[in-house]
């Protein structure tokens, strides 16, 4: 299977980079079981919207949590017409093209980053939907001729037999992943009724880092989209992403990427 995930990603990166196809992958949770833990946390980091509109909505919970509702719909009207085109609460459009195991949706990938003329009755940031989603149209024959290979190769995870996978540190890290930017330990022992030695001995066990450690490289890694594509402060992104210290994050930054967030985006600047 490593060898799968490593292909897999290495095509989500050629459509993400060489192809600009702003793809994300998502399954059910009752399939985040079928994974082993290493391969889920390699492909959970492309189990997100990267653009920065994205990242901004997701920044207030009270979103998140209507974008993480509606992603039953989505598996929904995959079920019921395969692939499609549509727009989300939040004004984004997107092509949807279901990942299936025996006939049914278990997950779906999705092409995202696009926009209509007039923006939604529900804006959460005009200025940077107007800017940072595309008002092209979405590239339905390329989309139509690159995502179905993904999904193959996706479906293929799903026939490898199940050994020795902790079902239920995957559903924390996908929470976790989902959540990074305001998770704390006490919210994940409240979710999954773990107490904190449990949780924090388990994670560091499976991941070789403390959660708080993996929360702030996720939300480097949104710094960093953040920076190079749009002109946010550097205070508001360092809230946006979940810091409640500037000059902490900016430490951080620093010493994770040797480089000063305002020097990043000088150099990587759109």
């Amino acid at each position: 299977m490593n060898k799968l995930v490593t292909e897999i990603i290495s095509y989500l990166d050629y459509l993400n980079t060489t192809c600009r196809l702003n793809t994300s992958i998502h399954f059910v949770k009752e399939k985040l079981s079928c994974i082993p833990e290493r391969e889920l946390a390699m492909l959970l980091m492309y189990n997100r919207h990267k653009n920065p509109y994205c990242i901004k909505v997701k920044s207030n919970e009270e979103n998140k949590k209507r974008c993480h509702l509606s992603q039953s719909l989505v598996l929904k009207k995959c079920s019921d017409c395969g692939s499609f085109c549509g727009v989300c609460y939040a004004g984004v459009r997107e092509y949807i093209y279901p990942i299936l195991e025996d006939g049914l949706v278990v997950g779906y990938a999705t092409v995202s980053g696009y926009r209509l003329q007039e923006p939604p009755k529900r804006n959460i940031n005009l200025e940077l939907w107007e800017n940072s989603l595309s008002l092209e149209e979405i590239p339905m024959e390329l989309c139509g001729a690159l995502i179905p290979p993904l999904c193959r190769m996706l479906e293929l995870l799903f026939t490898y037999p199940i050994s020795d996978i902790d079902s239920e540190y995957n559903l924390m890290l996908q929470f976790i992943n989902e959540h990074h930017n305001q998770i704390t330990l006490s919210e994940l022992c409240r979710q999954f009724g773990r107490s904190r030695s449990y949780i924090s001995h388990m994670f560091k066990s499976k991941s070789g880092m403390n959660l708080k450690t993996y929360c702030n490289n996720l939300k480097l890694e949104d710094a960093k989209n953040l920076l190079s594509k749009t002109e946010i402060p550097i205070t508001e992104i360092a809230f946006d992403v979940g810091f409640n210290d500037v000059s902490y994050f900016i430490q951080l930054f620093k010493n994770k990427f040797s480089i000063t967030p305002l020097k990043y985006r000088k150099m990587h600047r759109h």
